[in-house]
């Protein structure tokens, strides 16, 4: 097993300012959101993902068959098994 190495909290690493504006902007953002409680469970979030990814594979089905169909009509088209 590998040996771990000591952290001195009197001696911390040095900050790098290497991060742009708008990666800043985006983690105070995130960081409010939290804070106001505004957040996703991981698990809600995966669900998501996956109900995405089965409604392009359905539409790219669609596309490969020719048919060029309404989001609306892949959603109500997609099984609730497909993801």
């Amino acid at each position: 097993m590998a040996k771990s190495k000591k952290f001195d909290l009197g001696n911390p690493a040095p900050v790098v300012d290497d991060e742009d504006e708008e990666t800043l902007a985006a983690i105070d953002e995130g960081i409010r959101d939290a804070e106001a409680g505004r957040t996703v469970p991981a698990e809600e979030v995966r669900e998501l993902h996956a109900y995405h990814d089965a409604l392009v594979r359905r539409g790219l089905e669609e596309m490969r068959r020719g048919r060029v169909v309404s989001h609306g009509e892949v959603v109500k088209r997609l099984r609730p098994e497909a993801f």
